[in-house]
């Protein structure tokens, strides 16, 4: 039997890859053994989640060493893009502001590979790979430190790879590509260009697949009940919901932000209104974790299995309540994160708070700034998310938006093509046509 080797270094693979069909359909209609490696630190999760599926677990011990950080913090340097020139003028050290003038070139990803190639530190993986002496490996996020160090260790030994892009911000946030894969598989046309002009990958080994979870989510018959939905989270059903996704404090420092754009919601709708929050499942929400909110303001809190959040992985039962909730909400608001494209997706009016509450920040320190991040570029254009930079414009966008459920949804509409590339639920059997052609 062929053994495929799955990689789950980031809390977002477990929704992004191993929720949807793939395990399975690799097992049964390809007749693999399938491995998934993953963090020593979380056998407990993974075990939880992945009971029942045919999958092998084998679990590494994720400690970084210092060639992982610094070829890391070379990668980020080598990459010329508008986001990371914002980054780098508000949130990273004044010596990467400096290497990034003078890396941020053709040369110096070039140079960045060629280092990668020789210091990335070897041997995490050796005895897996002897164990199972796989066909192919799978990385599920190139520009994982983890990741490029088994893609390494893979292209030592002769064994073919093919590597996701794991979200639509890290061709221009996350450095570049250290390490290519056989194939790379993309989300969208958008990345695949990206991916040619910032990174130097040939075109030919790239896939646009669309993006595999939301197959989960094209299918209407995967959504809960509206009357258990509602039981559940403790909805009234009687009420149109409005669904707030706040930005979090990594986004904003002294987070008084969320809260005050929650209370601007809450004035401006009326009695036939409740919201509902999804709090974010790897950050905190400092000022609105303990909040004494009104009655009509409920918490979704999705489970936290790890003390430290940005370590928490999403579980398939909190992924079903965000695509409930998606489903079954009027209208969305939302800080700076995926949330406008599962909003788009579900084509649900949405709206963008690109302002600080009822305060006012410089620009390097204010919400505004990740709306000019590049990834953000089409979202923007589409016009399908609204971007209110003030409480006023918030107000009338908001009224526009209760007020029709049709409102922009025709630009949604573009919104969604664009990031999605696909709304057809059958982005997972593009991948797994991809990975067993290369085998």
């Amino acid at each position: 039997m062929k053994t495929i080797f799955i990689s789950s270094f980031h809390p977002l693979i477990s929704r992004n890859i191993l929720s949807t069909p793939l395990i399975g359909k690799l097992t049964d209609e390809g007749g693999m053994r399938v491995v998934v490696i993953a963090p020593l630190k979380k056998k407990s999760f993974f075990e939880m989640e992945l009971a029942g599926s045919d999958a092998v677990l084998e679990f590494v011990n994720t400690r970084l060493q210092l060639g992982d950080k610094l070829l890391r913090y070379l990668s980020l340097a080598a990459l010329d893009s508008r986001s990371l020139k914002i980054k780098r003028s508000s949130k990273m050290r004044t010596t990467s502001a400096f290497f990034g003038k003078i890396a941020a070139n053709s040369l110096g990803l070039r140079l960045n590979r060629y280092l990668s190639a020789y210091f990335t530190p070897r041997g995490l993986f050796r005895d897996l790979l002897m164990k199972y002496s796989p066909v192919l490996i799978f990385s599920t996020d190139v520009q994982n430190e983890f990741d490029v160090r088994l893609l390494i260790e893979a292209k030592d030994r002769g064994i073919k790879t093919v590597g996701a892009v794991r979200s639509w911000d890290n061709l221009t946030c996350k450095g570049i590509i250290r390490i290519m894969p056989d194939k790379l598989v993309v989300n969208n046309e958008i990345l695949k260009n990206e991916a040619v002009s910032m990174h130097n990958v040939s075109p030919d080994v790239i896939e646009v697949i669309g993006i595999p979870h939301y197959d989960f989510y094209a299918d209407q018959k995967n959504r809960t009940p509206r009357e258990d939905f509602f039981k559940g989270l403790s909805l009234n059903p009687a009420k149109r919901v409005l669904l707030f996704a706040p930005a979090g404090d990594r986004y904003v420092k002294e987070n008084i932000v969320d809260r005050d754009i929650m209370k601007i919601i809450d004035k401006n709708l009326d009695d036939n209104w409740q919201i509902l929050v999804r709090l974010p499942p790897t950050d905190k929400v400092s000022n609105l974790e303990n909040f004494n909110a009104p009655g009509r303001i409920i918490f979704d809190r999705p489970e936290r299995f790890f003390a430290t959040p940005k370590n928490n992985e999403i579980s398939k039962s909190s992924d079903r309540r965000l695509a409930d909730a998606l489903f079954y909400c009027d209208a969305v608001v939302s800080g700076p994160s995926t949330m406008a494209v599962d909003a788009a997706f579900f084509d649900k009016p949405v709206i963008l708070a690109g302002f600080d509450g009822i305060g006012k920040r410089p620009y390097k320190k204010s919400i505004l700034r990740y709306y000019d991040y590049d990834h953000w570029k089409q979202v923007l254009e589409s016009n399908g998310a609204k971007l209110c930079r003030s409480p006023e414009e918030f107000a009338l966008e908001l009224d526009r938006a209760i007020s029709d459920k049709t409102y922009k949804s025709k630009e949604r509409k573009e919104l969604a093509r664009g990031q999605c590339q696909f709304t057809d639920g059958g982005s997972t059997d593009r991948l797994l046509g991809t990975i067993l052609k290369m085998i």
